[in-house]
């Protein structure tokens, strides 16, 4: 069902597993009938990767970015190569992206939709997000993974300490490979997502890791036209344009891009804008101090609670899985 203003998604859907109507509208089209799970969060490693279906909008669309990158992992804390490694969260981790959640839930955007890495570091720091999306907002948003958002594979350096490696592994993922699959994420999904939105305070939240974001934004600087580029005015910010944007655990990049496919030329190109709020924000962690003693670095046990949680009522009934308990 195509309208000028808007595009719609070939999705055959389980009549048994019923999806959200605004998952319905994902720019995306599948090969296969997707099972709805109960935690709301659809994988596309079977997804046809589908050539992008625009449709030309009668006014100017436009987005909020989130470009995330996940919490703090036992392999971040021991200097490890850990790309498609699914290394866990530390304790200090998941205290960094609860801060993460209830500072976008502050914020007066408008968070639609989240997509993620389907490693397990990106997937927890989106379920945060979701979870007090939920919590403070009344929103349900379902956390969608993608393979493409994974990071950089080291081959045969997973696992190794950092200097421990000599010279790149020849199997590591190349700059070419990262760049394919990014292009693909852009193209197929979160353009045409930005495309077909005519909320233009929604919000999108991406969960991903240092390097391939990095990858990601570059590639989406690519697409803007010439002189489409602009920065709030702040020195993080402007450095962006210099130099490739940095991320701490949980820091993020923020800024819109603007879609004019009105004016789109005629080789199906869509005219892009981008303006860059914040470069590696991380005024959510201000004043977060590391539990000392090692107990910070430490993975995180789901089964552990704190202090505070023992009164608070109905505590024991909480899933391990909820990021947004105490």
């Amino acid at each position: 069902n195509f309208s000028p203003s808007s595009l719609s998604l070939l999705f055959p859907i389980n009549p048994s597993s019923p999806v959200p109507s605004h998952l319905a509208q994902l720019p995306i089209r599948l090969g296969f009938s997707p099972t709805w799970h109960t935690q709301h969060r659809l994988r596309l490693h079977d997804a046809e990767l589908a050539p992008p279906l625009l449709v030309a909008c009668a006014r100017p669309r436009k987005m909020l970015l989130f470009l995330i990158r996940h919490g703090e992992t036992v392999d971040n804390v021991a200097g490890i190569y850990a790309g498609s490694r699914d290394s866990g969260l530390t304790s200090h981790g998941v205290l960094q992206i609860r801060r993460l959640a209830a500072h976008l839930a502050e914020r007066p955007a408008s968070i639609k939709f989240i997509y993620s890495s389907d490693l397990q570091r990106a997937v927890k720091t989106a379920d945060a997000i979701a979870a007090e999306q939920k919590r403070v907002c009344s929103r349900d948003i379902p956390v969608v993974e993608f393979p493409e958002l994974r990071e950089k594979d080291f081959g045969s350096d997973e696992g190794l300490k950092f200097g421990d490696s000599r010279g790149r592994a020849p199997d590591s993922e190349t700059a070419e490979s990262m760049k394919a699959r990014v292009d693909a994420f852009l193209d197929r999904h979160l353009l045409p997502l930005v495309s077909s939105q005519p909320d233009e305070s929604a919000a999108c939240a991406i969960v991903s890791h240092g390097i391939i974001l990095g990858v990601l934004y570059r590639e989406l600087c690519a697409r803007v036209s010439r002189g489409g580029i602009t920065v709030d005015p702040n020195p993080s910010a402007a450095s962006s344009l210099i130099s490739p944007p940095f991320w701490d655990n949980t820091g993020f990049l923020e800024c819109t891009v603007s879609i004019n496919s009105a004016g789109a030329d005629e080789d199906k190109s869509l005219p892009l804008k981008l303006h860059v709020q914040r470069v590696n924000c991380t005024v959510h962690l201000k004043d977060l101090k590391k539990t000392r003693g090692g107990i910070g670095s430490a993975a995180y046990d789901e089964k552990q609670r704190t202090l505070t949680s023992f009164f608070v009522p109905g505590s024991k009934k909480r899933k391990s899985h909820d990021m947004s308990a105490g």
